[in-house]
């Protein structure tokens, strides 16, 4: 026997192959990280070749990072990048911390932030002086949301990892090689808030802030229930999601992953969480376009969520052009409004 890891099948269906190098539209990419060593000549090379049209970073950091970010992308190349500004909530016991954060919020969209983001660590790593973990729906963090709101700024904010994340790491979770390899990504024994309480606060947060724009990371926090999901979008009309690093998770059910695209075809938003490269952005198109059938969302070299292969949805045009530039435009870039 060999190790789990090892295995490295090879399928032998003998099914129709759809290379998609470029997009049927030109995308916004609304979901990525540039705050890596990057060259941006190349990186616009790069987009040039996969047809995307623009990146949206969100790693504006509180440290400086969103002046640099604003230098290094989108004022050398002003129709290729747009930049999210991250607000630091260490200090939310401080006195004044509202007045602080609506201020900085004001001020990132003068120099030239497109919206906000909020990482997972907000819920599951950060905590106030009393060691109670900040939650998003912390009263606390409003003054944040109703500066977006007042500038028109959507919120992008990833609370809640996979299900899986947090539980036991054993033989029964089927990401147990990723997390074998990866343990520090399991919540399993952390203490920290779990994966349904953290729903709960998504919709809460949701709820209470109806005037603020957010766009739920990684297809709403649950691509393993689009009906959750959906049910959430239903509920909530401030409500979007973005695709980011979740295709895994829409292509291995793809009639369920289509009706609720095309359902929601106006709240679904195209994002990656990946710099381009031929196998990701292949991988994409060729999940949102074609009717392939059982193929690899990423290569053996790049980052497996779960032993398994996904299958295309075959999107309409008018769907696909939605999903990849024109719910964008729309939110980020103001324009079709």
């Amino acid at each position: 026997m060999i190790p789990i890891n090892e295995f490295r099948p090879v399928s032998r269906l003998e099914t129709p192959v759809t290379e998609i190098r470029r997009p049927r539209f030109p995308v916004i990419d609304a979901h990525s990280h540039l705050k890596r060593p990057n060259d941006p000549a190349e990186l616009v090379e790069r987009m040039d070749q996969f047809g995307i049209r623009l990146i949206v970073d969100l790693d504006g950091f509180w440290d400086g990072s969103l002046e640099e970010e604003l230098r290094r992308y989108p004022e050398r190349y002003p129709d290729r990048f747009r930049v999210f500004c991250r607000v630091n909530v260490e200090p939310i016991d401080d006195e004044g911390f509202g007045k602080r954060a609506r201020e900085y919020v004001l001020a990132c969209h003068r120099k030239g932030a497109a919206g906000i983001k909020f990482s997972k660590s907000l819920g599951l790593k950060i905590r106030d002086r009393y060691g109670n973990f900040i939650r998003p729906d912390d009263d606390r963090l409003r003054p944040i949301w109703e500066a977006a709101a007042e500038v028109g700024i959507p919120v992008t904010i990833h609370i809640a990892d996979p299900p899986a994340f947090f539980d036991p790491i054993d033989p029964t979770n089927e990401r147990y090689e990723e997390l074998a390899e990866h343990p520090h990504w399991s919540y399993h024994t952390r203490g920290c808030p779990g994966f349904h309480e953290l729903l709960e606060c998504q919709h809460r947060l949701l709820e209470r802030n109806p005037d603020t724009t957010f766009i739920v990371a990684h297809v709403g926090s649950y691509a393993e229930n689009l009906r959750a999901v959906g049910a959430m979008l239903d509920r909530y009309p401030n409500m979007y999601v973005d695709t980011a690093e979740r295709i895994s998770e829409l292509g291995r059910q793809p009639y369920s992953a289509r009706e609720f695209i095309i359902k929601y075809q106006d709240r679904v938003i195209y994002g990656t969480d990946l710099l381009p490269n031929a196998t990701n952005t292949g991988a994409n198109y060729r999940f949102f376009e074609s009717w392939d059938e059982y193929f690899p969302y990423n290569s053996f070299e790049e980052h497996n969520q779960g032993r398994w292969n996904i299958y295309g949805i075959g999107l309409p045009d008018e769907v696909l052009r939605k999903v990849y530039v024109e719910n964008a435009e729309r939110l980020i870039l103001k324009e079709r409004s």
